[in-house]
């Protein structure tokens, strides 16, 4: 029994983690939550038992993923977390807490009583790394890289026609096509409200999000750019944005439309993101923002094909 209260040990200290980040004491998007967190995971169990994963490779694989499933289910379950949230943050808690659990295994094998026992008397300032290295991330700049997201389509349709729906986005409910990445929890674009006079463009997507935007520059039948005002805009109905969007980790500097006519009755629509990252895994922060977007402009703008040819 008593190899399984490291699997408990473990969800207990990654709550305990995630509830320091509610409260901000240290950073959603940190090496010490997104990396140091899910390797201690996998030494926790370790420390109660070590024979176990000595002797069952499976055990040394299962006992940490089993670990990081409950954590992250808790975590949602407590509304800490949406399943954007959870799709982030599996794979480094996964991949980590395993990794460390087979490296401690090899280690037990070849360790002598002595050195398992020194070990364990740092086992202390192990887990409290988190702390320390959480608290001095957040004196430490963010390193920032900018990106840029284009996907381009044809439009059957001469660029005065889409150029009216671009400001004011019509209805695409029925027209846009799900993703994988709705059914993890991303939301698709509803529709857009353009005031000509507040010059404030509303954005509204399935989830309840309001992104508020206004425009930015605008050359008549070629071009339209937005930016988004994060301060005004709704984002409590998801937890994804609020982290990324809220704490500027992800930064939009604009979104542009660009059309380029074919012939009378054709146009070439491109849709070109432009935003910076700001993060201390910044592999990790471009990988998924980049899937996340392109699938994003690939769906807006086939809905938006759709709505206009109909």
């Amino acid at each position: 029994m008593k190899k399984y209260y490291g699997i408990i040990f473990a969800v207990v200290y990654a709550m305990l983690f995630r509830v320091l980040v509610e409260f901000n004491i240290i950073d959603f998007n940190s090496v010490g939550y997104l990396l140091i967190v899910p390797l201690i995971m996998g030494y926790l169990p370790f420390l109660l038992d070590p024979q176990v994963f000595a002797k069952s490779s499976l055990k040394a694989v299962f006992f940490p993923l089993i670990s990081s499933f409950l954590f992250l289910f808790f975590a949602f379950k407590a509304r800490f977390e949406d399943l954007g949230c959870l799709i982030i943050l599996l794979p480094p808690y996964a991949l980590a807490s395993v990794s460390v659990s087979l490296i401690l295994r090899y280690f037990i094998q070849s360790s002598t009583e002595n050195k398992m026992k020194n070990t364990k008397r740092n086992t202390l300032f192990i887990i409290v790394i988190p702390i320390l290295l959480g608290h001095f991330e957040k004196y430490i700049e963010k390193q920032e890289s900018n990106f840029q997201v284009s996907k381009t389509i044809k439009i059957d349709a001469p660029r005065e026609v889409i150029w009216n729906n671009l400001a004011s986005v019509p209805e695409l409910t029925n027209y846009i096509d799900n993703s994988l990445y709705n059914y993890l929890g991303f939301p698709n674009p509803v529709k857009s409200e353009y005031n000509s006079k507040t010059n404030t463009r509303l954005g509204y997507f399935d989830n309840g999000i309001i992104l508020n935007e206004k425009i930015i520059e605008s050359d008549q039948f070629k071009k339209m750019s937005f930016s988004i005002n994060v301060d005004k805009s709704e984002l409590d109905s998801s937890q994804t944005f609020k982290h990324v969007l809220k704490n500027k980790n992800l930064v939009f500097s604009s979104i542009t439309y660009q059309l380029e006519p074919i012939n009378k009755s054709q146009t070439k629509l491109t849709l070109v993101c432009d935003y910076k990252i700001r993060t201390n895994v910044p592999f990790y922060g471009e990988f998924c923002s980049k899937n996340i977007i392109s699938d994003f402009e690939n769906k807006l703008l086939n809905a938006l094909k759709k709505r206009i040819e109909k």
